[in-house]
């Protein structure tokens, strides 16, 4: 196997950038493909293009002309025509403990389903997206103070640590060890969305306090809830010291001194210390908005009586657009 590598280099956004420069600065990188429509995410990695002067494109066609030997995707959106993985040894990056969250914000996915290791893979690629046989996985520890940003920081650390590691040994070696995935324990999760951040307070905390984490704003969309009929976004949240027992979810049992208050949830309580209205309004102590005894949450009895009155108030104003009308005529 000879030493020299020829990278075809696909990917985009934070998880790829120390990737890429470690690559860079190993003279590995042949070509960087990056996705159009990613926009300023492309921009830590076009910091790096400029820096080497690598060859770059929006094109993945384009790479046949750089001669690659190795194709190594991180965060690549896009599924890798047969033709290269049949040419030459095409490798990709996920982040999720593959077969485990297969798809896409595998990180908020595991945060959100209370993982206690929160991990990457390295893997061969395969015809179908985060299949393929494991050559390498690194993990970090859940802990109470994890934020998503640090775990971010980790995650894309390890996975240029854990790159290097498997294309050192694949050029001393010219081979490339690898686990097959066990597809009985694969799952599969879709992108999320706005809305998919709505809190269910008959949720045990973990899984609320994992949401919370996992949708941090401003950078996320926030994870929140609804208090009298208006959006209110959870910003900060841990799980409070005490033991499960039964009460009403979604309802403010404690006020803090310190600023945070307790809200039920279907097992214990969630402690909440920060909090706002959502869009650009400020973040306040959760304390100067939630009161002892309120109930967060949709009230369906409420919301049908607001939607009732604006169905009378636009059932008014249509009678007066035609009386004034018939009188017009």
């Amino acid at each position: 196997m000879s030493s020299d590598l020829r990278i075809a280099f696909l990917g985009t956004h934070h998880p790829a950038v120390p990737t890429l420069r470690v690559l860079a600065e190993r003279g590995w990188v042949a070509v960087v493909v990056l996705p159009e429509d990613a926009g300023a995410r492309n921009d830590g990695l076009h910091a790096i293009i400029r820096e080497f002067g690598l060859a770059w494109s929006y094109r993945l066609g384009d790479i046949d002309a750089h001669r690659p030997n190795l194709l190594l995707a991180a965060n690549y959106p896009k599924l890798v025509p047969a033709r290269y993985l049949e040419a030459f040894p095409c490798i990709n990056t996920h982040w999720s403990l593959l077969p485990r969250w297969r798809g896409v914000h595998g990180t908020a996915w595991a945060l959100i389903n209370g993982d206690e290791a929160i991990g990457l893979s390295v893997h061969r690629m395969a015809g179908e997206f985060d299949t393929g046989p494991i050559l390498a996985q690194a993990a970090v520890r859940r802990t109470p103070d994890l934020t998503l940003e640090s775990l971010h920081e980790k995650l894309a650390r390890l996975q240029a640590n854990e790159v290097l590691r498997v294309l050192d040994h694949y050029r001393v070696t010219g081979e490339l060890p690898a686990i097959p995935q066990d597809e009985k324990d694969a799952t599969y999760v879709p992108q999320r969305v706005p809305a998919d951040g709505l809190i269910d307070w008959t949720w045990p905390t973990g899984r609320i306090a994992g949401l919370v984490t996992a949708l941090h704003a401003p950078g996320y969309p926030g994870a929140f809830t609804h208090l009298e009929g208006r959006r209110l976004v959870i910003h900060r949240a841990v799980a409070a010291d005490c033991p499960p027992y039964f009460c009403t979810p979604g309802q403010v049992v404690r006020v803090k001194g310190g600023g945070g208050v307790w809200i039920k949830t279907g097992d214990t309580c969630l402690e909440v210390s920060a909090v706002s209205w959502g869009d650009d309004t400020p973040v306040l102590p959760a304390r100067e908005i939630l009161k002892r005894g309120m109930k967060l949450g949709l009230n369906l009895e409420d919301e049908v009586a607001r939607l009732r009155g604006e169905v009378d108030v636009l059932r008014s104003e249509l009678a007066a657009m035609k009386t004034w009308m018939e009188v017009r005529a």
